[in-house]
């Protein structure tokens, strides 16, 4: 396309021409007049085709950059959905090693039981005197411990966080000396967790750090510390608390939970020794 220029000039030339009174100084003017138009229209062009290509690189760059986000937060969700499967699963985990314990303690019950028979003797139905005096056999003692655990992680499973917090409080006070004394302080705090009650949460997260240090609840028991302080709005004392996991459990899942969690906070984990 030629500049509006250049037709004016040509017919400027022709009418010179036509009247006789054009000198080949004025030609050649001419022609370098019309060599500077041409050299500006192709610059023109030039400009009007980087301009394109910038708007068009612009263009993409915006859609890349929605894609990324797009892609980041697809991500986000998943990593949340696999984190929440795996803690159920865990609870399942846990819940049919109670069952097997309580199983276990059951026939040790039952086999205790029959040795103590003489011979002869026949096992006495249940609820009425046997070998112990005439006294009531119940071959569920032994697990009486298991049973409340189970019956009050079954409550936290099912959402009855009330019920649940009473029977592991419960379970503490009756059975506070047993390998599951730890589980149990653990999922008090976790039940305030569920609720909202961070605070609470954050004390009962405490006690188990504090009196069964070499349990392994513990790592759990600082992470959901470091997120309920988050969900307090007092980001530092979160933020430590994750640190400490990475630190003092750096190849635990807790340490990689944390990781992610301080990375969606803008804070990079190697700070703190992960």
């Amino acid at each position: 396309m030629l500049h509006p220029r250049i037709p004016l000039a040509i017919c400027l030339a022709a009418a010179l021409a036509a009247a006789g009174c054009v000198t080949p100084q004025d030609i050649e003017g001419l022609q370098s007049q019309l060599a500077d138009i041409q050299r500006q229209v192709l610059q023109i062009q030039k400009q009007g085709s980087s301009k394109d290509e910038v708007a068009g690189l612009q263009t993409s760059t915006a859609e890349q950059n929605r894609n990324l986000l797009k892609a980041q937060a697809d991500i986000q969700l998943e990593l949340q959905s696999l984190s929440s499967m795996i803690e159920q699963l865990e609870g399942k985990l846990e819940d049919t090693n109670n069952r097997l314990a309580q199983l276990s303690q059951q026939i040790a019950a039952t086999n205790q039981q029959i040795k103590g028979l003489r011979p002869g003797d026949s096992a006495p139905p249940p609820g009425t005197g046997g070998s112990n005096g005439g006294g009531p056999i119940s071959g569920n003692t032994a697990a009486d411990p298991e049973s409340l655990y189970r019956t009050s992680y079954n409550d936290y499973l099912r959402g009855n966080y009330d019920l649940a917090i009473l029977g592991f409080r419960q379970y503490l006070e009756s059975f506070g000396t047993t390998d599951l004394a730890d589980n149990a302080a653990y999922w008090i705090g976790e039940c305030y967790y569920r609720q909202q009650r961070y605070a609470d949460a954050i004390r009962e997260f405490d006690s188990v750090v504090e009196q069964y240090p070499n349990s392994d609840k513990v790592a759990s028991a600082v992470l959901r510390k470091g997120y309920a302080h988050l969900q307090l709005g007092e980001q530092s004392k979160g933020v430590v608390q994750l640190q400490n996991v990475i630190r003092r459990y750096p190849k635990s899942d807790e340490a990689n939970l944390a990781r992610q969690q301080l990375k969606s906070l803008g804070i990079d984990p190697a700070q703190a020794g992960g």
